[in-house]
């Protein structure tokens, strides 16, 4: 049987993380093989993106890249596996400087260059976390280039299924080693062009992974133990989630929670495997698994703050084939996402929820709506979302209803299998009902 553990970005900074995280790999990998799948070290990704949009400071950049890899090498390994480390880190490093160079020149990078430069994140850590474990006397091979195959969409590749499972069984034979580490977020297209498959990547990588060994049970490793009732810098009594179902992990992780990859959960359909979301530093931790069952009640809640609400009202839209369809097409025009939407059956008015910074593209776009649109309001407004396959229950629904109900929001929607509800409230009030909220799950909380 195949374990996968996925070790994130944010748990990597010193040479304590990395104590941990052998005690962590040594508590499940036992007899078992074990697959380890890597995020970037802290930083490090965002120090990429910085080369990429800093062309002046490229070449800077790399140097810091560089330094801080070998300055975490040199407190993780000495003697042998040092010098070999530092062979591979320097390679790689002198890659990523030449590719500096070059859009220093030339001031710019396309997309296909930005996922290249991206990729050296997770390939020096996987250098990294392999010859340290290689000290600590794991029997450890590494896989420094992606088994991952993707088609061509830059930042955002789809992944090619039965392409890597063909490549990553391959790579499995050839390496004899109880223990594999290899990079997350990044993958190879068939022309052998660096991809990635979206921030936060490293996860849906690892149960992407899981999915195509079989394995039964994957491990994300993070700094916090589990997926919480809500955001404890914002709810101080907050808990960790003992077991989530797929539908609501899904719901969760695209509503924002936890950071986690949209599609973290999709190889969890029609697959007898299981997530397990857990801290380095503290006990507890997050199980995902199944579909929702008659005991599930309220899981936690979610917001989003920084959005605009733009109202349209007009008459003209009324019984009018297509008028809606003219609408939202200028989002598309305006490469604008619309987070939520709302149209009464009067057909008189429609509301956009849209990124702060998207407003103003958005809105000069309606605006040659003349003939059209009369009116365009504005307004600043915040999206909490509660989740729970609890939601599917009259009782517990009303309770939800009837608490949000008192601060009047400006509309309401259901998510993915009826097991989410999204308010869209005006900005002042978010905190306040959030809160509010939270308690209704805490007294529904069924896990």
């Amino acid at each position: 049987m195949i374990k996968v553990i996925k070790i994130g970005g944010s748990i990597q900074k010193d040479e304590k993380d990395y104590e941990l995280i052998a005690d962590k790999i040594s508590k499940y990998s036992d007899e078992n093989r074990t697959l380890i799948v890597t995020s970037a070290i802290k930083g490090v990704t965002d120090q990429l993106t910085s080369v990429i949009n800093e062309t002046d400071k490229a070449v800077d950049k790399v140097t810091e890249i560089y330094d801080k890899h070998i300055k975490l090498l040199s407190k993780l390994v000495d003697g042998i596996e040092f010098e070999k480390a530092f062979r591979d880190i320097s390679r790689l490093v002198d890659e990523l400087y030449r590719i500096a160079w070059s859009i220093r020149v030339l001031d710019e990078a396309t997309p296909r260059v930005k996922d290249y430069i991206l990729s050296f994140g997770e390939r020096l850590a996987v250098i990294l976390l392999s010859s340290f474990l290689r000290t600590r006397k794991f029997s450890v091979n590494n896989l420094i280039e992606p088994p991952i195959v993707t088609d061509e969409n830059y930042s955002e590749a789809n992944v090619l299924l039965e392409d890597s499972k063909e490549l990553l069984s391959k790579k499995l034979e050839e390496s004899q080693q109880k223990i594999v580490v290899l990079p997350g977020f990044i993958g190879k297209s068939k022309n052998n062009r660096y991809t990635t498959i979206g921030r936060g990547g490293s996860d849906y990588t690892a149960t992407l992974i899981g999915k195509l060994v079989d394995a039964k049970e994957v491990r994300l490793v993070t700094e916090v133990p589990g997926i919480m009732t809500a955001d404890p810098r914002k709810i101080s009594n907050s808990v960790t989630i003992q077991r989530l179902s797929l539908e609501e992990a899904i719901e969760l992780s695209q509503l924002g929670a936890k950071k986690l990859h949209p599609r973290t959960f999709d190889p969890l359909f029609d697959a007898n495997m299981k997530v397990i979301i857990e801290g380095l530093y503290e006990e507890g931790c997050t199980i995902i698994e199944g579909l929702c069952t008659s005991k599930d009640g309220l899981k936690g809640i979610t917001t989003k703050e920084g959005l605009s609400l733009i109202t349209i009202e007009s008459t003209r839209i009324v019984g009018k084939i297509g008028s809606a369809s003219t609408i939202t097409s200028e989002a598309k025009n305006a490469n604008v996402n619309i987070i939520a939407l709302s149209q009464p059956a009067s057909e008189t008015t429609i509301q956009f929820v849209v990124d702060q910074k998207d407003q103003k593209k958005f809105v000069e776009r309606l605006s040659q709506l003349s003939g059209l649109i009369k009116n365009i309001e504005l307004s600043e407004v915040g999206a909490v979302s509660i989740v729970g396959c609890g939601l599917r229950n009259k009782e517990i629904s009303s309770k939800v209803l009837s608490k949000a109900s008192s601060y009047n929001p400006i509309f309401v929607s259901r998510g993915l299998k009826g097991v989410s509800i999204t308010f869209i409230v005006d900005k002042k009030e978010l905190d306040s009902i959030s809160k509010e909220l939270h308690e209704v799950v805490v007294n529904w909380s069924i896990n």
